[in-house]
């Protein structure tokens, strides 16, 4: 079997990035970045209760929507130097 000539960005000695999905992420970022967003995607993951939970709380103490200021945390996550 051959090997594939894609090359990778070594980021550990047990996972590689390709150059493609390197290029991809980085077309992503700079999206996430400017002023509008692609349309949502439905996911599904798993969350501990007590973090829903409390996310849920202080969404509506802030008068906004729970899903809407998980996004924003993923986006400083992103964001973050």
């Amino acid at each position: 079997m051959k090997k594939s000539k894609t090359k990778t960005i070594p980021r550990s000695t047990k996972e590689q990035v390709s150059i493609e999905e390197a290029l991809q992420f980085l077309d992503s970022f700079h999206q996430m970045i400017s002023s509008k967003d692609e349309p949502t995607k439905m996911i599904s993951l798993r969350v501990p209760e007590n973090i829903l939970r409390s996310v849920k709380i202080k969404a509506k103490y802030e008068g906004k929507k729970y899903q809407t200021m998980i996004v924003q945390a993923l986006r400083d996550f992103l964001n973050k130097n």
